[in-house]
């Protein structure tokens, strides 16, 4: 089932949590919204499952080319999961997976057989089918999320939504749960979309990933699109952390940190730019071979984990984070107050004085104070 939204726009008072956003997710893909808090992520999908109305003058909502916008939430064949699980804590697993089934009207009701067989045939789907019989408060978050994915898909959705579904849980689950999703999408092919504001986590499931800032779209592509060849500032900043520099452009040179190099393909002209740097995109020598490098000194280092983590300052006072290779690391015999020369492999580049760099700054401190104020869901 394909989902469109066309310019669609929704306030709340003098808050704009949407300004004309078109969204097109075609029938079986997975789709994630990505964005800091406040990016009107969230309200989108609530839309979409007319959980929300949209203000006068908004385009269509349509599935599969028909205009749901007049169609109540419950005839819309949305499966829709929480972040906190919303499961009934008196009813069994079993029960809460069948609950949406036995309230149906008599006349397209399945008969008692039909429900315990469509139920155990989705609790073994997610892998939950040994546990049919405790209650919510004897299992696991991981568990009881994939309870809640069950009770949604046992109304047979045309379209699942899924509002931040991993967020209550520790980074192993999460991640445990990501691969389980993925596995379960390919296998059943209904057309989802998941709000997130995890980038890894829309990284690594989605087939496509739109980020959202300040109630708009600033980019939609594949996961390798959106990371590799950002749109904007903002995207490229919220996608994992970056080394930023003030720098220039003249007659397709760039300068930077005291470096001078051939400015990336398209980044012609002069002007004041901002240059972006992922720690993974130097290449760190301990001595100069000749290609453009800026000379910095070995100030911390972190060897645990799948990288090696150095923190380095610039001969002109500028912090860079380097991430490399564990063998790349030993090879070169690093150590604090070592002195090595950093080469650029990739560059982002973006005209200074855009507000991208200043809203990706805002977000991430609201999303800092958010992180504050979470606590663990309850059972």
């Amino acid at each position: 089932m394909s989902i469109e939204v066309r310019k669609i726009t929704k306030t709340f008072g003098s808050f704009v949590a949407l300004n004309d956003v078109s969204l097109h997710v075609a029938s079986g893909e997975l789709v994630a919204l990505l964005g800091p808090s406040g990016s009107g992520k969230t309200t989108l999908l609530r839309i979409i499952a007319g959980l929300e109305e949209t203000d006068a003058g908004s385009g269509p909502i349509l599935f599969h080319d028909e205009d749901v916008a007049g169609i109540d939430v419950r005839d819309r064949r949305v499966g829709f999961v929480f972040q906190h699980y919303a499961l009934f804590r008196h009813m069994t697993v079993f029960e809460n997976v069948a609950f949406g089934l036995r309230v149906r009207p008599r006349r397209v009701r399945p008969s008692r057989a039909a429900i315990r067989e469509k139920v155990q045939q989705l609790l073994k789907l997610v892998q939950m089918d040994f546990m049919a019989d405790r209650y919510p408060s004897q299992l696991s978050g991981g568990q009881r999320q994939r309870v809640a994915l069950a009770r949604a898909l046992a109304v047979e959705p045309k379209v699942l939504l899924l509002d931040e579904p991993f967020g209550a849980l520790d980074a192993k689950v999460r991640r445990e749960l990501r691969r389980w999703l993925r596995r379960l999408h390919e296998e059943i092919q209904v057309t989802i979309v998941f709000v997130t504001h995890d980038q890894d986590e829309a990284l690594e499931l989605a087939d496509r990933v739109v980020v959202m800032n300040q109630g708009k779209v600033e980019q939609i592509g594949s996961p390798d699109e959106v990371f590799h060849e950002p749109a904007s500032e903002f995207v490229v900043n919220f996608l994992g952390h970056v080394n930023v520099f003030q720098g220039r452009l003249e007659s397709g040179r760039l300068h930077f940190s005291g470096l001078t190099m051939d400015a990336p393909p398209r980044h012609g002209g002069s002007g004041a730019v901002r240059v972006f740097v992922r720690p993974h995109d130097w290449m760190v020598e301990t001595r100069a071979n000749g290609a453009p490098s800026l000379k910095a000194t070995v100030c911390q280092i972190n060897a645990a984990g799948p990288h090696a983590r150095l923190r380095l300052i610039t001969e002109y006072g500028e912090w860079i984070d380097v991430d490399m290779s564990h063998d790349r690391y030993h090879e070169l015999a690093l150590y604090t107050g070592a002195a090595v020369f950093l080469v650029p492999r990739d560059i982002k580049l973006f005209l200074d004085g855009s507000n991208g760099f200043a809203a990706y700054q805002a977000a991430r401190e609201q999303m800092q104070r958010d992180a504050r104020h979470l606590s663990p869901a309850g059972p």
